[in-house]
């Protein structure tokens, strides 16, 4: 059994990952230009730019090659969105959350922050999510208790 990964909304195995690669790599040369991904934007009506080309090759194109190998391509693809995001893009949120500045996040500050942006108010969610992500069980979430409830 393969395992399985999150991409969007579907679940897609390696083959499947390896087997979308192929549809998209028109002239079977075994990499995805720049070309064949801004084909595949055009079919869901998206005209891609140079900026958006150059921002998604930076992050699928591992070895810089000017294409994308399979390889690449599963790897990326099977990788949550999460897994690529930076430390310092968890510590600016991170500091969101944390709104006194002391280094720890609240229940309190953690339902304010989930009112405004997830317009979440349902108080036993919130104590239920504040209490698993709290580990050490000192009422409040740290940096590294916010890091591992986000990797997960």
């Amino acid at each position: 059994m393969t395992a399985a990964y999150i991409c969007r909304r579907y679940i897609l195995d390696d083959e499947q990952l390896s087997d979308t690669f192929d549809l998209l790599d028109v002239d079977k040369d075994g990499r995805l230009s720049r070309v064949e991904i801004a084909a595949l934007l055009r079919t869901i009506k998206v005209e891609p730019t140079r900026i958006e080309l150059d921002f998604i090759f930076n992050e699928m194109d591992r070895d810089k090659s000017g294409k994308i190998n399979k390889e690449e391509f599963v790897n990326y693809m099977r990788s949550p969105p999460i897994h690529r995001i930076t430390m310092s893009e968890l510590e600016q949120q991170f500091k969101q959350f944390d709104r006194d500045g002391d280094g720890s996040i609240t229940s309190a500050e953690l339902a304010q922050m989930l009112a405004e942006t997830a317009d979440l108010h349902d108080k036993q969610a919130i104590t239920d999510m504040f209490e698993a992500t709290d580990t050490n069980g000192d009422g409040r979430i740290s940096f590294i208790e916010f890091v591992k409830m986000m990797k997960e």
